[in-house]
Formats: structure tokens, sequence, C-alpha cells
């Protein structure tokens, strides 16, 4: 089984129990969706990563009866760790490394946030707001799933490629948004909609996103 291969399975197993239409995959994995969605796009790199981040909305719907997230994890053969101090549910396979995220809101401080009804903590992390704003459901397969509009997911990579304290994730995150704009380049429509989403964010967003913009030497696509 490749790694993307077992992306799909636990993606699957999130399907069959009911939650996966209230998640959100993001991170580089997007990728690989990105161009079987839309006829294989040179611009957009195929994913490199053996990391794959699933995001939790702050306001989880009820999930009844509840999920155990960690249950089905180890049914595809992923080792649980519990971080010791900071309490973060990680999975870990020698294919993939999968974690859960979600939007800290208006809070200053990222934090740990449990979700019981899930069984499983996830990482806050702000600026995940654009793509739980943002996205769209992307059919593969029997799968139906939300993953970020290809707008939202590059001016989150060009924000996040600022935030990296490892210059060579920041460089791939540069990269990525990089391409991404290229891909958008090429439809007046998502070039219309990457504008719209800008200038929907609030002022302080668009500050940051102008200050990376200058940063990586990128430009928007007009």
């Amino acid at each position: 089984m490749e790694k993307f291969d077992l992306l799909v399975k636990v993606l699957s197993d999130l399907q069959d129990v009911g939650i996966l239409k209230h998640l959100v995959l993001v991170g580089s994995w997007c990728q690989d969706f990105y161009r079987y969605q839309f006829g294989n796009p040179p611009q957009i790199p195929a994913t490199k990563t053996m990391d794959a981040d699933i995001l939790i909305p702050k306001r989880m719907p009820r999930v009844d009866p509840p999920v155990d997230i960690v249950a089905i994890m180890k049914k595809n053969d992923f080792i649980f760790e519990i971080g010791p101090r900071s309490g973060l549910y990680k999975f870990n396979h020698p294919m993939l490394k999968v974690e859960f995220l979600t939007d800290p809101g208006a809070k200053p401080h990222e934090e740990i946030r449990r979700f019981e009804q899930l069984n499983v903590t996830a990482q806050e992390l702000h600026f995940m707001s654009l793509p739980l704003s943002y996205n769209f459901p992307l059919t593969y397969k029997h799968l139906t799933f939300n993953i970020p509009e290809p707008e939202a997911f590059a001016l989150h990579k060009l924000i996040v490629c600022q935030r990296r304290i490892n210059k060579e994730k920041a460089e791939k995150d540069r990269l990525t948004a990089q391409g991404m704009f290229q891909f958008i380049q090429n439809d007046p429509k998502r070039v219309e909609r990457l504008h719209q989403i800008f200038g929907e964010v609030s002022k302080g967003w668009q500050k940051r996103i102008r200050a990376a913009l200058d940063n990586t030497r990128l430009v928007l696509p007009e």
C-alpha cells in the first residue's frame, strides 16, 4: 500500500462513521487532489510529504454515537502516541503521519483542544479559519470530503511560510504558493475569486498577506 492509498483508507473510515463531511483536509496532500480534480496541471507539484493534516472545526457538530478516532487509526496500523507535555494525539505509520488541527478563534495563544466525542486532541493553529471558511466538497472515487478552495489554499500557504522556523519547510510552502498562483493565473474566474477572498479577510490579514508577498517577492495574479 502506498502512502496516498493509506490516506484514502483513513478518509474512507472517517466517512464510514459519518464525520468526514464535517472535516477539512489541509496541508500539502491537497495538491494531489487538486491535480486529480483539475486535470493534472503542471503548476501544482505532486506531494512528497509524509505528514497529513485534518482540520476539525472548533464548533464541531454533535456526533451521535461518539466516534473513536484512536481505534480507527489503530485499525489502520498507526502507532498512537500522546505528547508527554502537550497532550497532543499523534498517529504514526511507517508511510504516513496524521495529526488533527483546529482553529483557536480569537484566542491569542495556540493550545491543545480535546474533542471528547471524537476521542482525539487537536493542535490549535491560527489562520485555520481560512480553509474552514473557504472550502468545497471534492469527490474522489467513493469519497466526498472537504478541501480548501485553491485560492484559499494559496493564500494560506503564503501566510504559513512566514511563520515557519524551519527554513526548508518555509521555502517549500513558498514554492507551493508560487505554483498555485501560476495555476490560478490561467483562469480569470480563479483570479477573481482570489481577490474576492483577499477582500473578505480582515484588514490585519490583508496586511500580513501583503507583507508575505513583499518578503517572498511573489505577486497576486491579476
